[in-house]
C-alpha cells in the first residue's frame, strides 16, 4: 500500500530567525537560552563516501542555512525571496506536518 499528499500552495510551514550564543549550542527564546538538540545522520550515496549531516533542531523544527532557504525559495515559498534573508541569520523551520497531533493531513 502507498500514499501521498500534495502539500503545494499551501500556508503549511513558518520561519523564525534565531538568536544562537556564541558556542551555537543554544537559541534564546523569551529571553531564556535552550540548548539546541543535535541529531547525526548518515546519508547513503552510490558510488560515492557517506554524507555525515548534523542535524540542529530548536522546539520549533530545524536551523536552515540561509543559502538553503534562498536555494529552495521557489518550493517553500513559492517564489525568490534573496532580499528577504540576511546571510549572517539562522532560522528555523517549522512544518505544520511535523506537529504531534496534527490531524489536518
Amino acid at each position: 500500500m502507498t500514499w501521498g499528499l500534495t502539500a503545494a500552495i499551501v500556508d503549511n510551514s513558518d520561519l523564525w530567525q534565531e538568536e544562537l550564543n556564541e558556542s551555537k549550542t543554544h537559541y534564546s527564546v523569551d529571553g531564556e537560552w535552550r540548548e539546541l538538540s543535535i541529531s547525526e545522520e548518515v546519508i547513503k550515496i552510490k558510488g560515492q563516501p557517506d554524507l555525515d549531516l548534523k542535524i540542529r533542531l530548536t522546539h520549533r523544527g530545524p536551523l536552515v542555512e540561509t543559502e538553503v532557504l534562498r536555494f529552495n525559495a521557489g518550493l517553500l515559498f513559492g517564489a525568490s525571496v534573496a532580499e528577504m534573508f540576511n546571510s549572517d541569520a539562522v532560522y528555523s523551520l517549522g512544518w505544520g506536518g511535523a506537529v504531534i497531533g496534527d490531524t489536518s493531513m
